[in-house]
């Protein structure tokens, strides 16, 4: 366990020094998350991939579950405040003894809010939803959704709210993996 933690967080280190990257770390009365995401950019000089982004993502519950993903994310030409994106994610964990694996199909969006004199603030909201043929070993489906509430409170730093559930169903039985609010701050290159 300790390995996996400095793995992820090492790998943390190498995508925030990347252009249009963030690191992330979350908690809750039950659960930390690392998290963690960084622009394919610095890879090439092709702004094409200047949309294209890897996430990792780290859950230390009862059950560790970790998220690995690619994703592409824009905004439409005339709505520069409005962000959606479209990826696919890698999720690994068990439960007493059962391996999960998933590959799911990930879909968000953020909408930058306005808040009179409030520092800049974005409303975001994730789905990610994998069926019976995109699930692995014992798993047999998985859905996680989350909305969350973030601000820029100084420069290169975000503090935000969230709300997360996790479903992670096996074929023999249903888990209700994590539902719960959460706290956290993220570090933030643009």
């Amino acid at each position: 366990m300790k390995k996996i933690v400095f793995l992820i967080l090492t790998l943390n280190l190498y995508l925030i020094a990347a252009d249009k990257a963030s690191f992330g770390l979350n908690i809750n009365s039950d659960d930390l998350e690392i998290e963690a995401r960084s622009s394919l950019a610095f890879t090439t000089n092709d702004p094409v991939y200047r949309n294209f982004f890897v996430d990792a993502n780290f859950i230390n519950a009862d059950d560790p579950l970790i998220g690995l993903g690619f994703f592409v994310e824009n905004s439409p030409v005339n709505y520069q405040n409005i962000a959606f994106a479209i990826g696919l994610r890698t999720i690994f964990t068990d439960y007493e003894g059962d391996d999960f694996t998933a590959i799911p199909i990930f879909i968000g969006a953020k909408a930058r809010m306005y808040l009179g004199d409030l520092p800049k603030s974005h409303l975001g909201v994730k789905l990610a939803y994998a069926p019976s043929p995109l699930t692995f070993q014992d798993a047999d489906s998985y859905l996680e959704y989350r909305v969350e509430v973030d601000m820029s409170i100084i420069d290169n730093v975000n503090v935000y709210l969230g709300y997360r559930n996790i479903d992670t169903d096996y074929d023999n039985k249903n888990i209700n993996y994590n539902d719960a609010v959460y706290v956290g701050f993220k570090f933030v290159l643009n």
